[in-house]
């Protein structure tokens, strides 16, 4: 079960969401990839959800279960981090703003934050360090960390382009895999360090 199926859903925003990972198979996408995430969007009315899957490795640079006082430390920084997804990225039309963020770091804590999942063995978490310089290992086996950003917009058909901050994309990655749907249509993008931006 990948990080995106764990999150509960709120009513209003579960059928738009519902429909992208049906039709872009997102929930099997594939193997875990170091410096790779993934964004799916989607986009009804006038609400906007965005899933963002990152690697924990990325994120706080470790993908075991917490132990130490220095990555519980490490897990705090990036949570206040990924609660403010104007760091992180921004929506240009529509009018946007944030209602609410659901983090879920239950794949490398105890307990996942704004989220009920059932809890892993230690055993499902195999201690997995490996140099920095090794981005595109491919292992099926690594951590994500999955937030849910849900805004509220004056019109999301207005949506006009996602943009990842000044100093390119987030936590060191390479690329981000977007995937969105929308009334008017679905699509998907590659975004990386040469263009931090998708045109809907």
């Amino acid at each position: 079960m990948n990080a995106a199926s764990r999150v509960r859903l709120k009513p209003h925003y579960a059928l738009g969401l519902g429909v992208l990972l049906l039709c872009g198979g997102v929930t099997q996408a594939g193997p875990h990839v170091h410096g790779a995430a993934e964004l799916m969007l989607a986009a009804e009315g006038n609400k906007i959800e965005i899933i963002l899957n990152v690697p924990a490795m990325s994120v706080v640079g470790f993908e075991s279960q917490v132990v130490s006082a220095a990555q519980q430390q490490a897990v705090s920084d990036a949570d206040a981090l990924l609660r403010n997804p104007d760091q992180l990225f921004s929506l240009r039309g529509g009018q946007c703003v944030l209602e609410d963020t659901q983090v879920d770091f239950s794949a490398i804590t105890d307990v996942a934050l704004d989220a009920e999942e059932d809890h892993h063995t230690d055993d499902e978490h195999a201690d997995h360090e490996q140099p920095a310089h090794e981005e595109a290992v491919v292992d099926e086996d690594h951590s994500d960390i999955s937030v849910q950003y849900h805004f509220n917009c004056d019109n999301s058909a207005a949506l006009e382009q996602l943009r990842f901050g000044p100093d390119g994309l987030p936590f060191g990655l390479e690329q981000i895999n977007i995937m969105w749907v929308s009334e008017s249509g679905q699509g998907g993008a590659e975004v990386s360090i040469n263009r931090p931006y998708v045109d809907f």
